[in-house]
């Protein structure tokens, strides 16, 4: 059945009929946070820091959510990087934020086909200095 449109405690009507026969059970007393397992294949690995390259000329749907996860799932002392085709690209329709803005709010190191230098500086010298690699544009 559908959702009621009169305020209710239950999300729908049959939620409410099946509360009417299940006397003494709470309803949604508490939230189940849930993991969907995925595997995650990066375009590049520095072997020696385990630092993880990803190259990207956009955002899909569901890629800011799922670069979150891959950035906490992984060991301490790995990390994410992204070398951004076009940095200033929103990253998706109509959004305000840019995908190096994306890359900054999130803490994820970013680096541009100009700035590949200092990716390979970094990785080199990893655990040095963190500052963000960002290129003017």
């Amino acid at each position: 059945m559908s959702r009621r449109s009169k305020k209710s405690a239950f999300r729908s009507t049959f939620e409410e009929d099946v509360s009417k026969i299940l006397k003494g059970f709470d309803y949604e007393p508490f939230t189940v946070p849930y993991v969907i397992e995925r595997n995650y294949r990066p375009d590049f690995v520095h072997n020696a820091s385990g630092t993880l390259v990803e190259c990207k000329g956009y955002f899909r749907d569901g890629d800011t959510k799922k670069y979150t996860s891959v950035r906490d799932s992984l060991p301490t002392g790995q990390q994410l990087v992204f070398v951004l085709m076009q940095p200033n690209k929103k990253i998706r329709k109509g959004a305000k934020m840019t995908m190096s803005q994306w890359c900054d709010k999130e803490g994820i190191l970013w680096y541009t086909l100009n700035t590949l230098q200092e990716l390979i500086d970094y990785v080199t010298n990893f655990g040095g200095d963190e500052g963000k690699a960002t290129e003017a544009v």
